[in-house]
Formats: structure tokens, C-alpha cells, sequence
């Protein structure tokens, strides 16, 4: 059947050529319409639940917004946990749901519907928000306008900046590629009625009865129309809609005059809502607009797309203008430079290839195997087209993993070949016979090799969704090489290409010279012989060199999940002295954006300035500020991340007032740039402080930690306000107005809201800034009973005075308080060392103490510690199964262990090659590519163990064997040495960086490529050695059993 296929395409030189024409126009038609993105379209298992509570202090949100709707999901099945963080005004909650889950649309509509079903407080006027976070639609970019004259934005100078902002994001929105765009900084403009309460007083008006008479005098409503032949409509129209007709607006008033307005009794503003947090972008503040992608359009289109918007407005509406746009955070960089990486290093690595192919193989031989690369990635594009896949950032690794494979079968299927051609074989049967002989151990390397990769399948968590496909690019790139090899190469093996054809048969019939690397098969056949007669001791040698490699490893290497590279990202963060105002924190910051600005054009792309703001976006400390710089990639500047820092520190010197400051490199991946994130959790908040504040000691005396930071929300001062039950009960008074005065004089009550040029602006009542500046101001106000009277708030309520969290953060039900620590660059310790101290030395101590307490990490320390555990389990998969493929392959429980050798050997070339290199820091990339290794090392092995078994004359004196031995593994030489040198050669351009540098893919790479070298090595020397010993055994074991049996005659 195999032999009537291959004869099939061989002899049908058109429809090869066909295919092969089919495919590349395929592949190039497939690539222009194959999305690219950023990472894979993943729905990650998480939903985010958003709940705005004016006006509510901390504790109030937890208790009716945060702590309810907890409540009502944490019943469901499939939710693995729940955290939540309850700030002023706001709440956001986050679900993670069990990995495994099988119906996700089903738990994410019953959790939908759960929240929806919560009662949540009258004030709460918007409905809760859910989001499931998606890769598909993500913030692709980030677009900054500031306004260049202005360090701080006043209301005029707002006005005109949000103007422009509008103008922009109408542009943008109009855009087929965005979806949405989120807004920080952009505040929502307002017309503030500022009630004075000493005029109040004055004129004995209730707070409320103002509030009433704006709300019932704004009036527009359709009253019907006139019975007439046209029937006109008729408008009741009222409206307050501008702040000259608020102040006109009659508060109190009679027949006999004494007319009191609004203007009498308080001031009409325009004005912007309070913010809680203050944004500068490259040191003004300005606003920020976190542009988000539509899923049907990949990142390089939306973003080609926003940034021609941007400059199209930027030439047109910005003409003139002091407003500056400035992009940041632009997530088609990683994309566009993997781009450029798989283009750049794989035409390099394609060009060392083709030129190993030419020193090592025929003319015809080298120019067909090469063909085998368009038409594989060609192949490949397809599939992955027809499968929905997008072109991205885990997709790209995939076909650099395997660039320098995809020819190693067409090497042993064109090298087979040649041999037979070189021995006078017909051409065409040659071309049958050579494939056909090859084909058992090309199946068997490629399956082993899918096999390899297949436990990628099986890690959890977010690195696990994006890892688990690159096995399916993987296997479709082998796949198509296979195709490929056995059945488009015979065909243009067989092709007739005059002058290649006249080259070649003038070579065989004249035999004038032979293949330089006959001579190098020559001399390996004749060192091998004496190598086997050495073997036991060779054997010995490799096993020593194994167990120093272990002890070096086990000394010297340790795992962590991320690369120690730098990324991208500067921060520098810190603390103004105790009681600044966000102001005034904003004003002491310029003096450090001052210096990152000389920067800008050069090293620094941008940043951005962040105060009041914690790590996690919720509401801090009105003194501390944290700046991101977004600096170039490493390759396109000369000084590095610690170079700049080093520089911006020197500038900065000592003569500064922040009371903290600290300079740090963002960690790969890891969105709070600290390797240590630890989680407190505590209900009582008392206790809590007191432990974190002990533990934050501790680890500060740990010589291995230092920036220990303890995150907690801002605790401010809350005047609790209770009412005298029997006094407003002997007066007559509705507790609802006094809560409703209250809150409408402090935080201010939205009277309506009414459209201005495609814009919401609100109107709010409330009192003067002066006034609220002392609670007793406020107490002075007066609240009118049911017979007419007027009573002063403060006769009928009381008031003491506390300190609350201005947020609080929930995991799983209990309080928690989140930790930071960085370890010292020299301290040689890994996350998972000081994890481990830690719990080993220091909980046990607080746990004693305080036994309801509970410490975990989360973070890099969570998720190398669950990568740990799925590598040991891929590990143990991946060996287990290529095993069982062996065993039945060559039905024999000894074989597989043969060719198996080469792994543990190969890993003690990536040992080796990693401690040159001075990478003692074992990344999880890396473990990749050892895991790849595995399938990949043992591809030369099978060919080479295939050939012995083939070629092995058992009939010939046990004297003869070596030399057997070493006439059939040289002829093997010339196939596993090309195709060990054609893959390292297709991925030491990434392993180096030749052309862009990716962290990621370097360590894999650098395992991979040195790995299968001296995997190589363990190919050509030791599997000979070993084969023999068995021989040996067998050999000596038919001896004794022949004495044996002689003796027994």
C-alpha cells in the first residue's frame, strides 16, 4: 500500500508540482487574512463585577453592596475563589471559576443573574457591571492629551482639554476596529449648586426644600397637542440648563414680595466631578483613553487604524493647539517585534540552512530539501487559517520551536536517496525504495517529537490557556514536513532538471570524486571501531560526566517562572510627607517627572504619573504617586534599565522631600513588579495591623528582602452621625430628611441631568467647599418637621469621630492585606526560597499567636510553585509515552531504553551550555524547551537504531560485530549530523538574538539548540557503544547457555 502511494506520487511529476503551487498561493492568501494578535483569543476564567455607591464610605460598600453579593454567588458550583476590594464609592469583585469548568457560558449567566437578584441600596443608580475578560477584546493602546501650558488642569483649561478629548473619542468610536474606550481622568462636568448654610440659617430655608423647588421646577414633558388641523404638539418647557437659570430660579416668595433666588442663598457653578485620583501623562495632568479593540479585528489592523486616526486629528483639529496626544502602552510592539523576530532569524536561520544543506548534500538534494520550508509554513498558515487560529505571539513560538525541524526528515529521505543513486540504483526505484526504507523511523521521530509537547496540553492557570497551543502549530508543521518528505520530495528527487540531472549522473557514472564527507564517515567508522572495544569504559565516562552534571545542577541552578530580563517598564514610587494634599503630592512629583522628561525621545517613550492611587486602582493615600516610564525595547537603546535608573537616582541626590522613594524594574508578567506578594488575611482589622505591621519587621531583617511594603487603603477619619431617637420622635421629625440633608450637603445629591452637545452634564446640589471643611458648619443646617418648624441638625443628632479603611480588600470572605517585598539582586535567593523561609520560620511563630490568621503567596510564588508542579508531572507524561511508542515500535523493552539515552544526556547539555552562559536561573521557557528536547533528541537515535536492526548480519562471527557496527552507524553519519546542524542552525538566530532579542524565546531556544547538540554526540558515540553491549550480552549469554547445555549432555 505504502509502496503503491509513494510509486503514485513519485511518477506524477504534475500533480506534485500542483500541489505544491496550490499551497503557496494558499499560504500567502491565508497569511493576509489570518488575524494577528498580541496572545491567543482566550476567555480567562475570571469575571469581574463592578458596583459605583456614591457617596458610600468604605465600610458601607462592604457591608451593603460588597458582603451581599458574595453572599448570593458563593453557592454556585464551579467557583474556585472570590476577592473583592470595597473603596469609597465603589466595588469591584472578582470571580475566578475552577479551570476545568465544563459549561463556563452557563456558570457566567448564573452568576449574571445572581447579582441582578441582589438588593442593593436605593442610591446605587446604576445596574452592577460584569465583564468577562477576553484576549480577543483588549485595551490595544493607550492614548494620552495633555494640555502643554498647563502643569494641573484648572476648570477652564478642563474644559477646553475635554472638549478635544470628546472630539477624539467620537473620532475613534467611529472606528469599525475599536469596540470601546475606557476613560481615566475624564470627569464628568457638572453645574454645582453650592448652598451656603449660614444664608440657610439666615433665612430659615431647609436644605431640602431647595432641592425640591429646583426638582419640581425643571420641567419638560410633552403636554399632547392642539385639536387643530395640524395638530401642533404642545411642550411643557422649564428647564434649568444653564447656571443663569439656576440663579434665577425663585426660592421663597410671596404676594407680598421679599422674593429670595437662588443666587441669595448660595453660588451656581460650572465645575467637574471630584476626583479621587490625579492622572499625569509625561508630566501635565491630562486625561487617558485605554483604547479596546473589536474581537473580529486583529491588534496590527486596530491599531494601524487608531494611530492613523490620531494623526489624522492630530494635522487637522490639534493644528494651533496646546493639547498634545501621547501614545503609550502599544500592545502590537510584542507582536510586531515576533513579527520581525520569525522573519529576520528565521531568514537567517533559512540561509544557514540552505547553505549546511549545499556543504552537506548534492546540489539536487540540497535545493529540493530546502523547498521543503515555504511549503511547510506555507502548509501551515492554511491550517491554521481553516482552524480559526490567529497569528500571534504564542503561535509564532511554536514555528520558531520547530523552524530548523521541518527538514530533518526531508534530509533523511533525500540523503537515503542519494545513497542509492550513488550505488547505481535506478533513479525512480531508487527514489521508491529510499523513501519507502526510511519511512518507519521518519513516522516514529515525528510522533515522538508531537509527543513531546503533547503534556503543553495539560498546565492550568493563564499561562497554561496560552501554552496549550502551541502542540497543535507544532503538529501541524511536522505534519505537513511529513507530507512533504514522502510524498512532494521523491517527486522532484525524480524530476528531470537537465543541468542538475547531467551534474549528477556525470558524478555517479564516472565516480571521478567522491563527496567530501565520505572521507569524515570514513574516519568516524574507523575511530568508532576502537571506541567500541573501549566501550565499558566509555559508558563509565558518560555516566560521570551525568551524575557531575546533576551535582552542578543541583548546586547551582534553581527555577523560577520568569525570565530575570528586563522588561519595558520603569516605576518609581513613593511617599510626599504625611498630610499632603493630592496637589500638593502632584506639585512635589514634577521634580522627578522633570528628570525622567530629559529622557523623552530618546530611551523613554512616555509616562505616566498616578496619585492617590494604589497598586491595584483602588483609592490611596492622598501623599503617595507611582510613575511608570515606558522605555524602549532593549535592542533599540544604548543604556540599559539599570543604567537609567542609576542616572535618574543621581539627578534626583538627595535634596528631595519625599519621606519613601523607591526605583524598581517592572518583573516580567507580573503586573505588581515585586517577586514577593503575600496575603494577610484577618477579619479583625485591629489584629491585622498589629500582625502586618510585626511581620513587615521580620522581613525587613531577612537579609535577602528589602522594599517591603505593606498595601493597605488610606484610614480616614469618619464622623459617625447618630440620631436622638426621642427627639425627633417628640418633634416630629422624618429621619429620611435628615439623611438626605446630610448626604446632599456633603457629598451633594444629583438634582437631573440634561444633554449638552452629546454630553451628560449633571446637576448637583450641595453646600460651599468652606463649609464643609467643619462638620459643625453643616450641623447648623435646618430640618423642617411635619407642623412647619424649623430645627437645627445639631439638636438632634450627635456625633463621635473614627478612623475607617478607605478600601478594603476581601479574599475569599475574610479581610486580607496584601504585602510586597523585592529581593536584593546579589542575594542569590529565588521567590520560592524566601516563600519558603518564610513559611518555615516565620508564619509558624504568628500562627501561635494569632491562630484565625492565614499567610499565602500569590503571584510569581503561586504561579511557579503550580508550573513546578505540572513540569515534574509533563516530565514523567512525556517519558511515559515516548516509551510506550518505542516499545510497540520495536516490540522490545530494551530498545527504547537505548535510544532514550540521549535524553538525559541532552539535558546535560543544556546543564552545561546554561552554566557557560551564566544562566543559573532556570525559567520556565527554558523547561519548555527541555521538554521539547526530549521528543526531538531521540529522533537520531530511532534513525540510527532502525539502521542497526536493518543492517545487523547476526550470522557473522561475534569478532566481526565492531566492525558491523561501525560500517552501519557511519552510514547514518551524514543524516544525523545534517539534520542536528540544519535545526540548531534554524534557532540559534533566536537563541542569540541575531535579529531582536525575545527573552522568552531565547531560553528555549538555547536549551533546544545545545541540548540536541550533544544529544548528537550521545547519538554518534554512546547508542553504538550500548547497542553493542547488548550484543555482547546476548552473545555471551548463547555461550554459557551452549556450555551449559554440553555440559549437561
Amino acid at each position: 500500500m505504502l509502496h503503491a502511494i509513494i510509486q503514485y506520487f513519485a511518477t506524477r511529476h504534475f500533480l506534485t508540482n500542483f500541489l505544491v503551487l496550490i499551497v503557496f498561493v494558499g499560504g500567502i492568501f491565508s497569511w493576509n487574512n489570518t488575524s494577528k494578535e498580541e496572545m491567543p483569543d482566550i476567555t480567562f476564567n475570571t469575571v469581574r463585577i463592578n458596583v459605583r455607591y456614591p457617596g458610600a464610605p468604605a465600610e458601607d460598600v462592604e457591608y451593603f453592596v460588597t458582603e451581599p453579593i458574595e453572599e448570593q454567588i458563593r453557592g454556585l458550583d464551579g467557583i474556585y475563589r472570590i476577592t473583592s476590594t470595597s473603596s469609597v464609592a465603589s466595588s469591584s469583585i472578582s470571580v475566578e471559576i475552577e479551570p476545568d469548568y465544563p459549561d463556563l457560558d452557563e456558570l457566567i449567566t448564573e452568576i449574571r443573574n445572581e447579582v441582578f437578584s441582589v438588593e442593593l441600596p436605593d442610591e446605587i443608580l446604576d445596574q452592577p457591571t460584569i465583564r468577562v475578560f477576553k484576549t480577543s477584546r483588549k485595551a490595544i493602546i493607550d492614548v494620552g492629551i495633555i494640555h502643554n501650558g498647563t502643569h494641573l488642569l484648572d476648570v477652564p483649561t478642563r474644559m477646553e482639554l475635554q472638549r478635544y478629548a470628546k472630539a477624539l473619542e467620537d473620532q475613534l468610536l467611529s472606528l469599525s476596529q475599536v469596540n470601546s474606550i475606557n476613560k481615566s481622568g475624564y470627569l464628568q462636568e457638572e453645574i454645582q449648586v453650592k448652598l451656603d448654610p449660614e444664608k440657610l440659617v439666615k433665612y430659615k430655608i431647609p436644605f431640602n426644600t431647595i432641592k425640591k423647588t429646583i426638582q419640581s421646577n425643571h420641567i419638560r414633558q410633552p403636554a399632547g397637542s392642539v385639536e387643530t388641523g395640524l395638530e401642533p404638539k404642545v411642550t411643557l418647557l422649564s428647564e434649568f440648563n444653564t447656571v443663569e437659570k439656576l440663579n434665577e430660579v425663585i426660592i421663597q416668595g410671596g404676594f407680598e414680595g421679599g422674593v429670595i433666588r437662588l443666587d441669595e442663598v448660595g453660588e451656581v457653578v460650572e465645575a467637574y466631578e471630584k476626583n479621587e485620583t490625579v492622572t499625569k501623562i509625561n508630566g501635565h495632568e491630562g486625561v487617558m483613553f485605554s483604547v479596546v479593540k473589536n474581537s473580529s479585528y486583529g491588534i496590527i489592523e486596530a491599531l494601524d487604524a487608531v494611530t492613523a486616526a490620531v494623526e489624522k486629528f492630530k494635522r487637522t483639529t490639534l493644528i494651533e493647539s496646546p493639547v498634545e496626544l501621547v501614545l503609550l502602552d502599544d500592545e502590537s510592539v510584542d507582536i510586531r517585534n515576533r513579527l520581525n523576530l520569525i522573519s529576520m532569524n528565521g531568514l537567517m536561520g533559512f540561509v544557514l540552512i540552505l547553505i549546511t544543506l549545499f556543504i552537506f548534500l548534492n546540489v539536487r538534494s540540497a535545493i529540493w530539501v530546502a523547498m521543503g520550508i515555504p511549503f511547510t509554513f506555507c502548509f501551515t498558515m492554511i491550517c491554521l487559517y481553516y482552524f480559526g487560529y490567529t497569528i500571534n505571539g504564542t503561535t509564532l513560538s511554536a514555528v520558531i520551536i520547530v523552524m530548523g525541524m521541518i527538514v530533518d526528515d526531508a534530509i533523511v529521505v533525500a540523503e537515503n536517496i542519494s545513497r542509492m543513486w550513488q550505488k547505481g540504483i535506478d533513479r525512480t526505484e531508487a527514489v521508491i525504495e529510499g523513501t519507502k526504507y526510511v519511512l518507519l523511523p521518519i513516522i516514529a521521530s515525528i510522533t515522538t517529537t508531537c509527543i513531546a509537547f503533547v503534556p503543553l496540553f495539560y498546565f492550568k492557570g493563564r499561562f497554561g490557556e496560552e501554552i496549550k497551543f502551541i502542540p497543535p502549530v507544532i503538529f501541524m508543521m511536522l505534519g505537513a514536513s511529513l507530507f512533504e518528505s514522502i510524498l512532494i520530495l521523491p517527486a522532484h528527487m525524480n524530476l528531470h532538471i537537465p543541468f542538475i540531472t547531467r551534474k549528477v549522473i556525470k558524478d555517479v557514472s564516472k565516480k571521478k570524486r567522491r563527496h567530501w564527507f565520505v572521507y569524515v564517515e570514513e574516519l568516524y567508522g574507523f575511530l568508532l571501531k576502537y571506541v567500541l572495544w573501549l566501550k565499558p569504559l566509555v559508558f563509565a565516562g558518560f555516566v560521570l560526566l551525568l551524575i557531575w552534571a546533576a551535582d552542578v545542577a543541583s548546586k547551582n541552578f534553581k527555577f523560577v517562572m520568569f525570565p530575570q530580563e528586563e522588561t519595558r517598564e520603569i516605576s518609581i514610587s513613593g511617599e510626599a510627607p504625611a498630610g499632603s494634599t493630592r496637589t500638593e503630592t502632584a506639585v512635589m512629583t514634577k521634580q522627578i517627572e522633570d528628570i525622567v522628561a530629559q529622557y523623552l525621545g530618546h530611551e523613554v517613550i512616555g509616562f505616566r504619573n498616578s496619585i492617590a492611587s494604589g497598586r491595584g486602582g483602588s483609592s490611596s493615600e492622598d501623599n503617595k504617586f507611582r510613575i511608570i516610564i515606558e522605555i524602549l525595547p532593549k535592542e533599540k537603546r544604548v543604556k540599559s534599565a539599570d543604567q537609567l535608573i542609576a542616572e535618574m537616582r543621581e539627578q534626583l541626590g538627595d535634596n528631595h522631600k519625599f519621606s519613601k522613594l523607591k526605583f524598581a524594574k517592572s518583573r516580567w508578567r507580573q503586573a505588581s513588579g515585586s517577586p514577593i506578594e503575600l496575603n494577610v488575611q484577618q477579619n479583625d482589622d485591629a489584629k491585622r495591623a498589629l500582625i502586618v505591621q510585626e511581620l513587615k519587621t521580620r522581613m525587613e531583617a531577612y537579609p535577602a528582602l528589602y522594599n517591603v511594603e505593606i498595601d493597605e487603603g488610606l484610614r480616614i477619619p469618619e464622623y459617625r452621625v447618630h440620631i436622638d431617637q426621642e427627639k425627633i420622635k417628640r418633634l416630629s421629625i422624618d429621619p429620611a430628611d435628615i439623611s438626605s440633608t446630610l448626604r446632599g450637603a456633603l457629598e451633594g445629591s444629583i438634582l437631573y441631568e440634561f444633554q449638552k452637545e452629546d454630553q451628560d452634564v449633571v446637576v448637583r446640589i450641595t453646600t460651599l467647599e468652606e463649609a464643609k471643611s467643619d462638620i459643625e458648619n453643616i450641623l447648623d443646617l435646618p430640618i423642617e418637621n411635619q407642623g412647619d418648624y424649623l430645627v437645627p441638625l445639631r439638636d438632634i443628632v450627635m456625633f463621635k469621630t473614627v478612623e475607617v479603611p478607605s478600601s478594603i480588600y476581601r479574599r475569599d470572605l475574610k479581610r486580607t492585606t496584601l504585602m510586597y517585598a523585592d529581593i536584593k539582586p546579589n542575594s542569590g535567593k529565588t521567590p520560592l526560597e524566601v516563600a519558603q523561609y518564610l513559611e518555615d520560620n516565620v508564619f509558624p511563630e504568628f500562627l501561635s499567636k494569632y491562630p484565625t490568621t492565614t499567610f499565602s503567596f500569590t503571584g510569581e510564588v503561586q504561579d511557579t510553585r503550580e508550573s513546578e508542579a505540572e513540569l515534574i508531572k509533563a516530565i514523567i507524561l512525556t517519558l511515559f509515552l515516548i516509551y510506550s511508542l518505542l516499545a510497540i515500535l520495536f516490540s522490545s523493552m530494551m530498545k527504547p531504553f537505548i535510544i532514550m539515552l540521549a535524553i538525559p544526556f541532552g539535558v546535560v547539555g543544556i546543564i552545561i551550555v546554561f552554566w557557560l552562559h551564566h544562566k543559573t536561573l532556570f525559567g520556565f521557557y527554558a523547561a519548555v524547551g527541555a521538554l521539547g528536547l526530549a521528543g526531538v533528541v531521540i529522533n537520531d537515535s530511532i534513525v540510527m537504531l532502525v539502521k542497526f536492526e536493518d543492517d545487523f548480519d547476526k550470522k557473522l562471527p561475534w569478532k566481526h560485530s565492531f566492525r558491523q557496527i561501525a560500517d552501519i552507524a557511519k552510514t547514518r553519519l551524514c543524516a544525523v549530523v545534517l539534520t542536528t546542524v540544519t535545526t540548531v542552525a534554524g534557532v540559534l538566530p533566536t537563541a542569540y538574538g541575531f535579529a531582536g532579542y525575545d527573552p522568552t524565546l531565547a531560553d528555549m531556544m538555547l536549551a533546544l539548540a545545545w541540548g540536541l547538540s550533544f544529544g548528537t554526540v550521545i547519538t554518534l558515540v554512546l547508542v553504538p557503544c550500548v547497542y553493542s553491549l547488548e550484543k555482547d550480552f546476548i552473545y555471551f549469554f548463547k555461550m554459557i547457555r551452549r556450555k551449559l547445555c554440553r555440559d549437561y549432555e
